[in-house]
């Protein structure tokens, strides 16, 4: 067969003539796709920091309720279908399940990333996964953190406090905590922590009734496996957004047990600030009709005003420690020896860097955030009792 001549060729045709080049290469499209869910969640997260307003009344009082008791019928039905509560913790929660399922689907994914397209498509695969999983984290919850402040819902005025007021709360807080002291005894660690997480899980069923600006019913506690890794990282509980699981390790001292599910069960009903949740724990707790949560609250409350005074006058805490009652000075020795116990030195300091990366990014003060709870509890005695004065703010 002959070749075909110049008019043959030109009736033929180029099969690339008429095809218009495509706007962008096609690498920059797979580029682009990859950056989309980050760029998204960035614009999400700076709008909401902008207008606190708009997402305290559409998201954390319109939409999030209704996000998270969807939610938590997914951690409710795993709890209750492996046993994954304080009553046991045999079994993996439905967080420690998924991110066991994460790792491994995602190190398989890119692997496979990696065969097909070297170190671009690795990029460009786990991009696109974290930036749907930060997307994920802001829908399902993270957006509670540009919520008006808790303050403003609960009509307070957190404005520091002087010494002399750390000082008065201290000494209320030790005179309301010997009287739930009476017959009780907080030594050594929680031998029924499934009832104790049930009383957390009541005083807060009681104070959304009194006062329901403080948020849906939400979160399911359990127990993780991992108990003994997280508290030697010296944590105590942990809130799962993506399954509505509050965290709690099982073999903590009953104060500590008490306390920590009142603080991640304020985070389930949308309260993402360290300082809030700590706040609604000791006020949640303090108002709660068992004496054991009430003691608990106002055992740890009292721990951080004393941190507080310290940090304020050395010499003021010394003075408040030398009167302190030999009850309360058990009760704190004991969490003590059971913190420098269970702690590791060099796990907790990781663990804290970590956590303070994070809340950084979230617009809190690092992990100082969490004694920044002291703050709103003496405004609460502020406006409660007049005798405290205004003070000069820390």
């Amino acid at each position: 067969m002959s070749d075909p001549g110049p008019r043959e060729q030109q009736a033929a045709g180029d099969p690339s003539e008429g095809r218009r080049p495509p706007l962008y290469p096609r690498s920059t499209v797979r580029w682009l796709v990859a950056l989309a869910p980050w760029s998204a969640a960035l614009l999400l997260a700076a709008v909401a920091r902008a207008t606190p307003g708009a997402v305290e009344g559409l998201y954390s009082r319109g939409l999030y309720p209704l996000v998270a008791s969807a939610v938590g019928q997914l951690g409710r039905g795993w709890a209750v279908l492996t046993g994954s509560t304080l009553r046991s913790g045999r079994f993996l929660s439905l967080s420690e399940a998924g991110l066991i399922a994460v790792a491994v689907g995602g190190g398989l994914a890119l692997h496979r990333a990696w065969i097909r397209g070297g170190a671009a498509a690795v990029a460009r695969l786990s991009l696109a996964v974290s930036g749907s999983g930060a997307l994920a984290f802001l829908l399902l919850w993270g957006l509670n953190y540009s919520r008006l402040p808790l303050a403003v819902s609960l009509d307070l005025e957190p404005t520091g406090a002087s010494v002399e007021e750390l000082d008065q709360v201290a000494e209320i807080l030790e005179a309301q905590l010997l009287v739930d002291l009476v017959g009780l005894d907080f030594a050594g660690l929680s031998k029924e922590p499934a009832e104790a997480v049930q009383v957390a899980q009541d005083a807060w069923r009681e104070a959304g009734e009194r006062t329901p600006a403080l948020g849906p019913d939400a979160g399911v506690v359990v127990r993780p496996v991992l108990s003994g890794v997280i508290v030697s990282a010296g944590i105590s509980g942990v809130f799962s957004p993506f399954t509505q699981e509050a965290h709690v390790a099982g073999h903590l001292p009953r104060p500590d047990l008490l306390f920590t599910a009142c603080h991640e069960l304020a985070h389930a009903r949308g309260w993402a600030r360290e300082d809030e949740a700590n706040y609604l724990a000791w006020r949640v707790g303090s108002r709660a009709s068992n004496h054991q949560l009430r003691a608990a609250a106002r055992l740890l409350a009292l721990g951080h005003v004393l941190g507080a005074l310290g940090r304020a006058d050395r010499a003021a805490l010394v003075a408040r420690l030398d009167g302190l009652d030999p009850r309360i000075q058990a009760a704190l020795e004991d969490r003590a020896r059971f913190w420098d116990r269970e702690r590791s030195p060099t796990a907790s300091r990781a663990a804290s860097a970590v956590n303070d990366a994070y809340l950084r990014s979230q617009g809190q003060d690092g992990v100082a955030s969490y004694g920044r709870m002291v703050d709103l509890l003496v405004a609460e005695w502020r406006a409660a009792d007049e005798r405290l004065p205004a003070g000069d703010p820390r």
